[in-house]
């Protein structure tokens, strides 16, 4: 099977009005997913939500959502724990370490919130060390002591699409410190975008969001975890399917599922399965070499803008971040919304970011040349 954009864009007409840079938010949900969650709330609302029949279908739900996330980060079933987003799967990990007083976490300047934030409460109420350094595989390998005890990075910079390789950074932690120090990577602007199987990557777990690069729905997640790095973990979401509860008794999962956030909305899920099935097959029949394309060129067109500057990202992804001088990031984000072309400004480092997938076209990116040319003649 080959690529065949025009069917793509066909099947997520939210790309079709506006020039969809902004995948690195939320990604275009396409039809296969609407028609999915349709579907379920149409079962539901005519046949309930319960009995026996009820009862097996979300179990079983359960099951084909952890087969999709595995199937897109090539590991087994058991590696994957459900979530409702990333920052479910950071909280699981920060949470869920038992970090005391005194330990410490080394972590980049460019993290998102959704892993900073959960640093700073343990840092509030246990006292543990945040360790903060810049953007630079050395500096985190650098900033291990004999006190860390997590290192948490992103693989791709949400605020460059700067491509952190992590696997060196692993590999180095490792020589120094041994197994002392949890190395958890915030996968939520690589997976989907990126190659990623974090089994061959020397980490110990790595965050996946659903509603992004996947295209899947708000509210859908997962989280990879090392086999041999689970017994280091606790539950931090204790619920009712946390445990295995058989008729011979209640006993801990052995696999991953023991970290699955709380109940998970099921039309979502339904919506996920569809998508993660839909994005893997465009991505995989030349949607990935068409997007890497497409944003290489967005690179280059800007970087031949004189009001343009690209922010640095000596590895870069589908995420290409710039400055538009004299004109504050917020104001050109909402400008382009105005001339139909979606992309998001970043606070605190003030750049413009827009997310190239393979549903965008060269029409796309022609838009947004366009939109930052017309303030300038203006």
């Amino acid at each position: 099977m080959t690529f065949d954009l025009e069917r793509v864009r066909a099947e997520a007409p939210s790309v079709l009005p506006h020039a969809y840079l902004n995948a690195g938010t939320f990604g275009p949900l396409p039809s296969v997913a609407r028609d999915a969650m349709h579907a379920h709330l149409a079962r539901s609302f005519e046949h309930g939500r319960i009995g026996h029949a009820g009862i097996m279908g979300w179990l079983g739900q359960l099951d084909e959502a952890r087969r999709a996330f595995a199937a897109t980060l090539a590991c087994s079933p058991d590696e994957v724990a459900l979530n409702h987003a990333t920052t479910d799967g950071c909280n699981t990990i920060v949470w869920g370490l038992g970090l005391a007083e005194g330990d410490e976490v080394v972590l980049t300047r460019e993290e998102h919130p959704g892993l900073t934030a959960p640093l700073e409460e343990l840092a509030r109420v246990r006292g543990v060390i945040l360790r903060t350094v810049p953007a630079d595989e050395a500096a985190l390998v650098a900033a291990v002591g004999p006190r860390t005890r997590l290192v948490a990075v992103s693989h791709v910079l949400w605020t460059s699409g700067h491509v952190l390789d992590v696997a060196t950074v692993a590999s180095e932690v490792r020589a120094r410190v041994g197994d002392q120090a949890f190395l958890l990577v915030d996968g939520a602007q690589s997976v989907g975008a990126l190659d990623v199987a974090p089994a061959t990557l020397g980490v110990d777990a790595y965050t996946v969001s659903g509603q992004k690069w996947l295209c899947g729905p708000s509210g859908t997640g997962a989280l990879w975890v090392r086999p041999d790095a689970l017994e280091r973990l606790g539950t931090p979401w204790p619920w009712y399917l946390s445990r295995d509860r058989s008729p011979h008794g209640v006993r801990d999962w052995p696999t991953a599922r023991r970290l699955d956030a709380t109940t998970l909305g099921m039309t979502s899920l339904a919506g996920a399965i569809a998508a993660l099935a839909w994005q893997r097959e465009a991505y995989t029949t030349g949607g990935r070499e068409h997007a890497r394309s497409l944003a290489d060129e967005v690179r280059r067109h800007l970087a031949a803008s004189p009001r343009v500057s690209l922010v640095p990202a000596p590895r870069p992804s589908q995420l290409v971040s710039f400055r538009v001088a004299d004109e504050p990031a917020s104001a050109v984000a909402r400008r382009l919304e105005s001339h139909g072309v979606l992309v998001r400004s970043i606070p605190g480092v003030d750049c413009v970011r827009a997310a190239v997938g393979f549903w965008n076209d060269a029409g796309d990116l022609d838009a947004l040349v366009r939109a930052l040319d017309v303030h300038h003649r203006t």
